[in-house]
């Protein structure tokens, strides 16, 4: 099985060079989610054993038998709102159905005018603030993820809107895919491989700016393919009542980019993550996570879990995430 997923992740890395163009589109969809993932680095898809699976590996949503709710909220740069929210809910014993939504936006930007616009600004023709709007990047995903003995399988249906000034805007659909496998459990520890493509058909983003000539069709964006593999270990440490996981993802974005993340759990109540983004390119340039988290389990299977992440980045500066799930 694992060799199939390895030749099946080449041959689409090998369409993707066909298909380079646009490779900006749809940026904000590869900001993550979850405090959690993001202080392991983003190396998730082989783990996916919560709510935020919906977004790194929906086929991880087979193994969730409660429903789930997911709040995150951040800023980038202390300029941009990041808020992610989602509901999970089991179908049946070996599959689940989720709803979520992300948004990426800056608000209340000022739109400024002087009260006579053929005389110069003056104290009597100041510029003042006539509206205010926001840019705003929103995806909205509906996911199911079913079990299939050690097999787990799952899609996304996409809808993107993104909000610009003027009424302007883009409109698309697409979709992900996402394979895992876990082996069996043992002292030894547990192992699992996952195969995750976003955007498989490639989605378009319908602008509707008008054309530049007549005859010019509306403009349009492609957000291109993000093939991602991903690998997991997982050890109990039955001494401590406590596990370690050890994780590594990698995905075809942007000349790829590296993901490694770790994450001690102890008594399953108190957690301590760090992890490293690597991405290749002109240089070389490491990004390092961490975070710190705190789960509260009930007897009923119910569950509330804070965590935090700190996420040192090199080209939007530092910034802070916290989230918060709730299982019920």
């Amino acid at each position: 099985m694992l060799k199939k997923i390895l030749v099946l992740f080449l041959l689409f890395l090998v369409n993707r060079v066909i298909y380079a163009a646009d490779r900006y589109a749809g940026d904000f969809l590869s900001l993550g989610v979850g405090a959690r993932p993001l202080g392991m680095g983003g190396s998730f898809s082989a783990i996916a054993d919560d709510s935020t699976a919906a977004y790194w590996n929906p086929a991880g949503l087979g193994n969730l038998h409660k429903s789930e709710v997911t709040f995150m909220r951040s800023s980038i740069n202390d300029l941009d709102s990041y808020n992610f929210v989602n509901y999970i809910h089991p179908v049946g014993e070996d599959s689940a159905l989720g709803v979520s939504w992300m948004r990426v936006g800056i608000d209340d930007i000022p739109v400024t005018a002087v009260k006579y616009p053929t005389q110069p600004v003056g104290p009597g023709n100041r510029p003042e603030i006539k509206k205010n709007f926001s840019l705003t990047d929103n995806a909205f995903m509906l996911s199911f993820g079913k079990r299939y003995n050690s097999l787990f399988v799952g899609v996304n249906a996409k809808l993107i809107y993104i909000s610009g000034y003027q009424k302007y805007n883009a409109l698309g659909v697409g979709g992900d895919l996402g394979f895992l496998w876990t082996s069996s459990d043992r002292r030894s520890g547990r192992f699992s491989a996952a195969l995750v493509v976003q955007d498989f058909f490639r989605t378009k983003l319908y602008w509707n700016t008008p054309p530049e000539t007549v005859n010019q069709a509306a403009h349009t964006d492609t957000i291109m393919q993000n093939f991602r593999l991903g690998f997991a270990y997982r050890q109990k440490i039955e001494s401590f009542r406590s596990h370690l996981i050890l994780s590594v993802d990698v995905d075809s974005l942007y000349d790829f980019e590296f993901h490694y993340g770790t994450e001690y759990v102890f008594s399953d109540l108190l957690s301590i993550r760090f992890g490293i983004q690597e991405r290749k390119g002109f240089e070389t340039i490491h990004n390092i996570t961490a975070g710190v988290g705190l789960r509260l389990g009930f007897v009923t299977g119910a569950a509330f879990s804070i965590d935090y992440a700190f996420l040192g980045n090199n080209d939007l500066g530092n910034s802070n995430q916290l989230s918060l799930i709730l299982r019920f």
